[in-house]
């Protein structure tokens, strides 16, 4: 059995403000966060101030579930699994999350299985980086369905 010091583990800082839709990026504040290593759920945290600091530890599959009532969760996949051989062991992953409310006529159910955005190690500069182009691509797909319930509710405006 192999010795692993602690300071040869993964550590990744990550650092997710939390913020509103509806009021143009004002903190909202008492948000319930799940976070799942490896499709385990390793811990709950329940935001007060529109921010949430968690040190991820270990290589794995993490999912940074984003919930409140009345809004639309999202989440986010961090692949910290197989770092490149120029990674660092410690990083740090800043986001910026906004949810908005739940309305029952938007088809925004994509967001139940696919994660608004996506981070995993770039293999040139070792670094965790989010994916930039996916991430676009969802929130294109968002705007597009806020402009078909719009469409859907003023036909006279097409």
């Amino acid at each position: 059995m192999g010795y692993c010091s602690q300071e040869n583990v993964l550590t990744v800082k990550f650092d997710a403000k939390i913020s509103e839709v509806e009021t143009m990026g004002n903190k909202l504040n008492v948000v319930k966060v799940f976070i799942t290593k490896d499709n385990l759920l390793i811990d709950s945290v329940i935001t007060q101030n529109g921010r949430l600091k968690y040190l991820l530890v270990g290589e794995g599959l993490y999912k940074v579930e984003f919930t409140k009532g009345g809004y639309v969760s999202k989440h986010l996949l961090i692949s910290s699994k197989n770092p490149p051989s120029k990674a660092k062991t410690k990083s740090t992953l800043k986001v910026d999350v906004s949810l908005f409310k739940h309305q029952p006529d938007l088809s925004v159910d994509f967001l139940q299985s696919k994660p608004i955005g996506v981070a995993r190690f770039d293999e040139f500069s070792g670094k965790l980086k989010w994916d930039v182009d996916y991430t676009r691509m969802m929130i294109e797909k968002i705007i597009q369905a806020t402009l078909d319930l719009y469409n859907s509710k003023n036909p006279e405006d097409n």
